[in-house]
């Protein structure tokens, strides 16, 4: 422990003897330093590793070539597939192929027309299609020699392997005799779906020249391969092959299984000294890469050499500008602007180790200083606006229940007056359990299914002083019933209706209320066909509800922007003489 105590005891008082000296001579002999002796063992080191590295560099790009035309060829074969799956699920084609043909049967042509149809816009759309056949068992179908056949005519070899696939997709790789061109042909069996019994086959002649676009411009300095699941080579980047299977062109080695997914093997072709790189497919088929390992060293060592070469000339450079530009390279200076970022974006939560004493460590002290200052400050503001935003809800809702206090007071007591004392019992009943709801032991929220009993006691009431002259309807999405809202946001609009709305006292009014989902939030309505509002009030009252337009849409309106924001609020639309709805819209919450 003392020997360690010894040893890094010098590196601490060098280290704080360079951090206090002048800026601008610490920067100059650190950056010196850390200048020569990297570029020094580089130079040194870049000479005899380069070659292996631009070698392993290749390969690694080979990798991700491969992958992206393993991925391009399954993205062709299996948009082949879906095409297939089409055509299998076509039932009304089905149907037509099933169908048992008299001889002279008329029925016969609308087959041959759906199916022509429907085959021909398929390979229209898919020109690199070469043809696109179905297989029939039906005998009774005749063959028209291009879109249908009878299975007879297709190898027992090709046939086995469709139907053992069972519905999935197989591929085979010919030769048209035709033309001798190479052909990749897609097979599936056809079945029914409920009892598994196939009843004929669907084949898709692909042009070689399908796959050949996908690798055409990727053999620079390479040539690429694609065989099949045996080996044969399917296509080339070389576009015309000498070889026709893989094991023409691997080393010996491989040919008896050395040549495994991702494995690097070296070997040559007709000796030239090459790489070999192999990836397979899901459905068998096989990537092969070639790369020259002759031309891969001669651009290595050319370009160890113009290194080694702009290398000197950079150190030489360096020692001379080292001095200048040094001030633009420190480790502080890039600790001090993360921190000067993060404050920007708007987090005070600034953390900077003591950089001593000079320039920069003057720097971090007050920006430690400073963050911690403006963190303050917001806090205070922030707690301030919380504080104040609750008074102004409290005073609001406050300022509701007097109000309706006093009129049902007042009715009571002329009920009082006519001696009608049963109807007093009850409407000093529904008014204790609007009180016990809209108190909600000092709740500011409540469940939407007590904002509708709470209405309910409150219509009860105004329905013994205005008995007959309204009719109150609930048109209620029970599924949004638990989702809380601020008290007593339904009361005010009932009791506008029932004070001002009312333009006919033999007729009466019609209220509906409403409870519906809207996109991610809740809206309440209030919809009545009374005299409506004047469009000089309403106008006033578009622009934004205040409290010269009505105090219970001002309370209403202010109470939730204060809870949820400006995108909530109340929203009110009405012609006079038709009649006023109300919307309340608010976010679901729980």
């Amino acid at each position: 422990m003392n020997i360690a105590k010894s040893f890094y005891k010098p590196l601490r008082l060098l280290y704080a003897n360079l951090v206090n000296k002048r800026f601008r001579s610490k920067l100059f002999l650190v950056f010196l330093l850390v200048t020569i002796v990297p570029v020094s063992v580089l130079v040194s080191y870049s000479y005899h590793a380069i070659k292996d590295q631009l070698v392993r560099q290749a390969v690694e790009n080979v990798g991700s070539t491969m992958d992206q035309i393993n991925n391009n060829i399954e993205n062709k074969l299996s948009l082949y597939a879906q095409l297939s799956t089409l055509i299998y699920l076509d039932t009304e084609l089905r149907n037509y192929l099933l169908n048992q043909y008299k001889k002279n049967d008329v029925y016969v042509l609308d087959a041959f027309d759906y199916i022509n149809k429907s085959l021909y816009k398929i390979m229209a759309m898919n020109p690199n299609m070469k043809a696109l056949t179905i297989y029939s068992d039906n005998e009774s179908l005749n063959s028209d020699g291009f879109f249908i056949k009878h299975t007879a005519d297709l190898p027992q070899t090709l046939r086995d392997r469709s139907f053992q696939a069972e519905g999935q997709l197989t591929s085979f790789y010919v030769t048209d005799p035709a033309t001798n061109e190479k052909v990749i042909l897609l097979a599936r069996s056809l079945n029914y779906l409920s009892l598994n019994y196939p009843y004929g086959i669907l084949a898709m002649e692909i042009s070689e020249w399908e796959l050949y676009s996908l690798i055409e411009k990727e053999n620079k300095n390479k040539t690429i391969y694609v065989a099949d699941e045996k080996g044969d080579i399917i296509t080339s980047s070389t576009k015309q092959a000498a070889f026709r299977n893989i094991s023409d062109i691997v080393p010996g080695a491989a040919k008896a299984g050395a040549l495994k997914d991702g494995d690097v093997v070296y070997g040559s072709i007709r000796g030239e000294r090459s790489i070999f790189v192999q990836k397979s497919l899901p459905n068998g088929w096989k990537t092969v890469v070639v790369l020259p390992y002759d031309a891969l060293i001669d651009q290595a060592s050319a370009a160890s050499r113009k290194m080694l070469y702009i290398s000197l000339a950079c150190l030489a450079v360096a020692v001379v500008l080292i001095y200048w530009t040094s001030q633009l390279m420190t480790k502080r200076f890039e600790s001090l602007l993360q921190q000067i970022r993060k404050v920007e974006r708007g987090n005070f939560d600034v953390r900077l180790p003591k950089m001593g004493t000079d320039e920069v460590g003057q720097l971090s002290f007050a920006l430690n200083k400073m963050a911690v200052t403006i963190q303050e400050l917001i806090n205070d503001v922030y707690k301030k606006e919380i504080a104040q935003k609750e008074a102004e809800m409290d005073s609001l809702q406050a300022q509701i229940s007097p109000h309706f206090l006093y009129n049902t007071l007042a009715s009571i007591s002329a009920l009082a007056i006519a001696n009608d004392t049963r109807q007093s019992h009850l409407m000093a009943d529904d008014l204790a359990r609007f009180y016990r709801i809209s108190l909600s032991k000092g709740k500011k929220s409540i469940p939407i299914e007590q904002e509708i009993r709470l209405t309910e006691h409150y219509l009860a009431i105004q329905q013994v002083r205005f008995e007959g002259l309204f009719n109150v309807r609930f048109a209620l999405d029970e599924s949004l019933l638990h989702y809380t809202t601020p008290k007593l946001i339904l009361q005010p609009f009932i009791e506008n209706c029932i004070n001002h709305a009312m333009w006919d006292e033999e007729g009466g009014i019609g209220i509906v209320i409403k409870l519906m989902a809207d996109g991610g939030d809740l809206v309440l309505a209030v919809v009545d066909d009374g005299m409506g509002i004047p469009r000089a009030v309403m106008e006033r009252m578009l622009e934004a509800p205040d409290a010269s337009v009505g105090y219970g849409i001002y309370n209403v309106h202010k109470r939730i922007q204060l809870a949820f924001g400006d995108r909530y609020g109340v929203r009110v639309h009405s012609r006079l003489g038709i009649g006023t709805s109300v919307h309340i819209r608010m976010p679901m919450t729980r």
